[in-house]
């Protein structure tokens, strides 16, 4: 089934479960941002690539979030909280006068996989989450954190630790949580090593 949606390319990637805080001010964002609230419907966040001779050049993957808080900044523009829901696909794209991008996009399922088999494999990771879990920071944001899934796990992990967005947006595209597992072990693998 594809929907109908607003595109908002930036240069950040939100992954599902995790939550983003977001300034907006330019006019077709703020309309955006009002027809959401008004059909209580969400959009998608895509990540932004290099603007080649002012084309706009963003992934065709991205996550649709739902807006969960909204405020004036002390700077007096609009803030938003969102909440990544799912990942995305894509499949065209077409530009309202307002300079709104407005996508057909598909919904892309996480597979079903083995999660005790595959947690027991990152015994380090599911450590580290833990430990981020209990974080004050984190533990004031609304994060539903699912220690017993491997989705869950691997999304909020990634989500929480300083990667840049390129690997954000690797760990969106993975196929699976296992390959996004086996990235971010990786990752870590190389902090530590680097830090030896």
């Amino acid at each position: 089934m594809l929907k109908s949606l607003p595109i908002f390319p930036l240069g950040i990637v939100v992954l599902p479960g995790n939550i983003q805080s977001l300034q907006i001010f330019e006019p077709r964002y703020i309309e955006m941002v009002k027809e959401c609230m008004k059909t209580n419907s969400g959009f998608v966040i895509v990540l932004q690539k290099d603007a080649m001779d002012d084309q706009l050049s963003i992934s065709d993957q991205g996550t649709y979030v739902e807006i969960i808080d909204f405020n004036t900044l002390p700077n007096g523009l609009l803030g938003i909280t969102v909440k990544g829901m799912h990942r995305t696909k894509i499949k065209t794209m077409e530009q309202r006068q307002s300079g709104l991008n407005i996508g057909k996009v598909e919904n892309i399922q996480d597979p079903e996989v083995d999660d005790q088999a595959l947690l027991a494999k990152y015994p380090d990771l599911l450590q580290i989450l833990s430990q981020l879990k209990q974080h004050p920071q984190i533990r004031s944001m609304p994060l539903e954190i699912n220690l017993d899934s491997a989705d869950s796990v691997s999304y909020h992990l990634a989500g929480l630790i300083p990667l840049a967005p390129k690997d954000k947006q690797k760990i969106l595209e993975a196929f699976d949580a296992g390959q996004r597992l086996n990235f971010l072990s990786k990752y870590f693998d190389q902090i530590a090593g680097s830090k030896n």
